[in-house]
């Protein structure tokens, strides 16, 4: 083959080769565009009592009483934030004629405005974290229903004297009352309620607290191991 025929040649391929590269590049870009992701509207998931996940509807909210919730399956209500600025506050058993039956985690979360919240009757969960650094919080009313308080609940409640767990209360995860050093009381009712990492013993020194609770209790024994003082209840 003569050199310029050899050349010829050469750019052919080149040109074939470069074409060929830009039509791949093209289709490859039509492909990704048509496979990417599409964003969906998102649905509220909330902890209630019983410990299973239920599907609720987004979060609505409640202009006459500052609250936004989300409905669980079972028709009742998780609270899922507060907008008031009451520093008392009575949380009603039932808003927009929905029961309310758990606090959703982070609900009430840094409002330093709260100094006093009572719980309503008919409540059974407080979420992870649900009054976590409420710093200026220095009372809370648990009513007789609440089976499950979770993690973290009233961490940092640095300003919080005493707190009853009730009877029905069988389950407090760990760091429930890390930080609240202002503690003086924890009654705990349920004498099968164990401890299990509260924050009542933070390092090596236990928190300056005393535990009223049955004779012969779980948390009696623990309290006991751990050098932490104790009072029957009667």
């Amino acid at each position: 083959m003569k050199p310029s025929s050899l050349k010829k040649a050469i750019w052919a391929a080149l040109l074939t080769a470069a074409f060929v590269t830009a039509t791949g590049c093209g289709d490859d870009s039509s492909s990704i565009a048509d496979t990417a992701p599409q964003n969906n509207a998102e649905v509220s998931v909330q902890d209630t009592p019983g410990g299973d996940n239920h599907t609720a509807n987004e979060d609505t909210s409640s202009e006459e009483n500052s609250y936004t919730y989300a409905v669980n399956e079972d028709g009742t209500i998780t609270i899922t934030g507060y907008h008031g600025k009451e520093s008392e506050l009575n949380i009603p058993a039932t808003i927009d004629g929905y029961v309310v039956s758990a606090i959703g985690d982070h609900a009430f979360e840094a409002n330093w405005d709260l100094i006093q919240v009572t719980l309503p009757n008919g409540l059974a969960w407080i979420g992870e974290s649900a009054f976590m650094d409420c710093g200026m919080l220095a009372s809370v009313s648990i009513p007789e229903t609440v089976s499950t308080v979770r993690r973290a609940a009233f961490a940092s409640c640095s300003s919080l004297t005493n707190v009853t767990l009730p009877e029905a209360t069988s389950v407090v995860m760990e760091e429930a009352f890390t930080g609240c050093g202002s503690l003086v009381t924890l009654t705990v009712t349920n004498p099968a309620l164990e401890y299990d990492r509260w924050g009542i013993v933070e390092g090596a020194e236990p928190m300056h607290v005393t535990i009223v609770c049955p004779s012969g209790s779980a948390i009696e024994t623990w309290a006991n191991a751990n050098g932490i003082s104790t009072q029957t209840l009667e």
